[in-house]
């Protein structure tokens, strides 16, 4: 009897199980995405010198010594406005390369350097040639040096952010000569040269470079004309 009852109970279980609707698992979501977007324009307010070994610090130091105007979008907003070669006898008989004095007021170095500093916030990343001429050297009496020059070495070049931005020092002799051609000094390609750019020249490659027997015993003088493009070298 107990045999029976068993077998009919488990009859019933899988009767029962068999009229049940079949229930399947459906399939679980595990991705989703999310739009993200923003803007950018290009900065119009002037951007201020940074300290030379960081660039990501805007400071006031070099300012007093600063031969810059500055400006937005793409600016030269640092150079070193004066260098002195110090005081030398006559030579009549070799020509000369004479290093820029550390020492003396009249060069106004920034940590020991002469410095360069561009900025482009323009968000184009379309480029720019930063160039130099150099007028006559010239004395007090009006007497001028021909065949003189003042070479500018390659700088160490450093930029804002975390990136480099990949802009170029480049040496240059600049000719001391009223028509004077430019010569390259720091230059970014396309989609280069953005933020802003440090160039800090060495002064052990600094010099003035005179000919032999050229100039009289008096105090000689020039300028360096600064110029930046918005026109990249290709």
């Amino acid at each position: 009897m107990n045999k029976i009852a068993g077998s009919l109970v488990m009859t019933s279980a899988l009767l029962v199980m068999a009229t049940m609707p079949m229930m399947v698992q459906a399939a679980t979501n595990t991705q989703g995405t999310t739009a993200v977007t923003t803007t950018f324009t290009k900065g119009t307010s002037p951007v201020s010198p940074v300290e030379p070994t960081n660039p990501n610090q805007p400071t006031t130091a070099g300012d007093a010594s600063n031969g810059a105007t500055g400006g937005a979008e793409l600016a030269l907003i640092y150079v070193t406005n004066s260098l002195g070669f110090g005081s030398h006898a006559l030579d009549v008989l070799n020509n000369q390369a004479y290093k820029v004095d550390t020492t003396s007021s009249a060069s106004a170095l920034w940590d020991s350097k002469a410095v360069v500093e561009v900025a482009d916030v323009r968000g184009t990343g379309a480029g720019w040639n930063l160039t130099v001429t150099g007028e006559n050297l010239t004395s007090t009496t009006g007497a001028i040096v021909k065949g003189a020059s003042v070479t500018l070495p390659t700088g160490a070049v450093t930029n804002s952010g975390n990136t480099v931005n990949g802009a170029v020092s480049v040496g240059s002799n600049v000719a001391l000569a009223k028509a004077g051609s430019a010569s390259q000094v720091l230059t970014a390609a396309k989609d280069n040269g953005t933020g802003v750019t440090v160039d800090q020249l060495s002064p052990s490659g600094l010099t003035l470079n005179v000919p032999a027997n050229t100039v009289q015993a008096q105090t000689y003088a020039t300028t360096l004309n600064w110029n930046l493009s918005d026109i990249p070298v290709s």
